[in-house]
């Protein structure tokens, strides 16, 4: 599966993902990447969904196939200056195969 990030900077990115892995796991595990590829800073608390350091604006064709926000992500993104109604933790967007080629674009959120 694969996931389109558009970083920070406007560099845009084609991470390989494995099933049931969330978004932000699987932007971390491509920071493998040489250090000129990296898409950082990101995901500080460790994906358990306190900070919001891993916004993303999800692609409106794909936000509709996403589970609901629950009450711990709404409320983060609710304190964000740059949430809008495509807004999303990555930490909470769990892959499967009707997220494959996903777009979602990261946010200056932290």
């Amino acid at each position: 599966m694969k996931i389109m990030v558009t970083d920070r900077r406007g560099g845009e990115h084609e991470i390989e993902a494995e099933k049931d892995a969330s978004i932000a796991e699987t932007i971390m595990a491509a920071n493998e990447l040489p250090k000129d590829n990296r898409i950082q800073p990101f995901a500080i608390c460790g994906f358990s969904c306190s900070c919001r350091t891993c916004h993303v604006i999800v692609d409106e064709v794909w936000f509709d196939k996403l589970e609901p926000k629950n009450d711990d992500e709404d409320y983060l993104l609710s304190t964000s200056l740059s949430e809008n109604k495509h807004s999303r933790l990555s930490c909470q967007i769990i892959m499967n195969e009707s997220l494959d080629g996903i777009k979602v674009q990261l946010q200056e959120d932290w």
